[in-house]
């Protein structure tokens, strides 16, 4: 019989892995049920009190139908940094216009809390994020909630620890004055409101804005923009008018421009800018 040689490997690392629990009920109206994908860490035998800092994130869409699916892969570059991570899905514009998707982000947060214990999550470090038309809502219900406004279905009081906003559209009225993508037909700030016309209703997309919610009195979570500087579907300016209001304010924000960017895409995932996105959830 012929003499094998085993060949062993010593392995030393952090026993702990990452897991996907897809289309996670986090609330049911009425039948129009709404879903988290969550990556969230695991371990055969925890560490006492061991805990993670949360990102809830909201995909953007023009505030239409979300594609939950498409970026999971990309998700777990930020949830193997040590992060528990939350897609949310938020009623579309098609079916509820704002402040809704203000609503559905608190009552993610419910059901994130509310199962905090078991899922390891940090309610001390909590933080929201969103690219595009996410961006801006997780802009908005951060600075919302810092006045006491749209927060009515919190049944948990909870603070936030930071936003992280990727190509946001902040100011609908500065949307409405830009030119639209050869592809898009209408604007979609007017499907958000409900309304036919954004010039006609004024009022309305200025609280619907980030802008009016910056004030020099009212303390807000520190932010961290992201924008590409060859942004063709919302305008860098966006973020760079957004970042001047809150310097001018006296507020915590640091703005990164992308050079050489469009509009979202793998720049936005590279590990690089994981590192940038990281040192802010530690550090923020």
């Amino acid at each position: 019989m012929e003499n094998y040689t085993v060949q062993k490997l010593k392995i030393t690392c952090d026993e702990i892995e990452w897991l996907y629990a897809p289309d996670e009920e986090y609330v049911n109206y009425e039948g129009c049920k709404r879903y988290l994908q969550m990556i969230f860490p695991y371990r055969r035998t925890w560490e006492k009190n061991e805990k993670f800092p949360l990102v809830l994130f909201i995909p953007g869409s023009a505030w239409h139908k979300q594609e939950m699916y498409n970026n999971i892969p990309q998700y777990t570059h930020i949830a193997e940094r040590g992060i528990f991570f939350a897609a949310m899905q938020y009623r579309e514009s098609d079916i509820a216009v704002f402040p809704a998707q203000i609503y559905d982000v608190h009552n993610a947060m419910n059901y994130l809390i509310e199962n905090a214990e078991k899922l390891h999550i940090d309610t001390e470090r909590i933080f929201f994020a969103g690219n595009s038309s996410g961006g801006h809502i997780a802009l908005l219900a951060s600075f919302a909630m810092a006045h006491g406004l749209y927060s009515n279905q919190c049944i948990f009081p909870y603070t936030i620890k930071g936003v992280i906003a990727e190509s946001a559209p902040a100011d609908l009225m500065l949307c409405q004055s830009e030119s639209l993508p050869p592809w898009m037909k209408t604007r979609p700030t007017a499907d958000l409101l409900g309304v036919g016309s954004v010039k006609d209703n004024k009022a309305l997309a200025v609280k619907a804005s980030c802008e009016m919610y910056i004030t020099k009195e009212v303390n807000l979570p520190p932010v961290l923009l992201l924008h590409g500087d060859q942004d063709s579907i919302v305008s860098v300016d966006q973020s760079r008018r957004l970042y001047k209001i809150l310097k001018d304010n006296h507020k915590t924000v640091t703005y990164y421009e992308l050079e050489g960017v469009n509009h979202g895409g793998a720049a936005f995932w590279t590990d690089d800018l994981i590192d940038y996105i990281e040192k802010f959830i530690q550090n923020p």
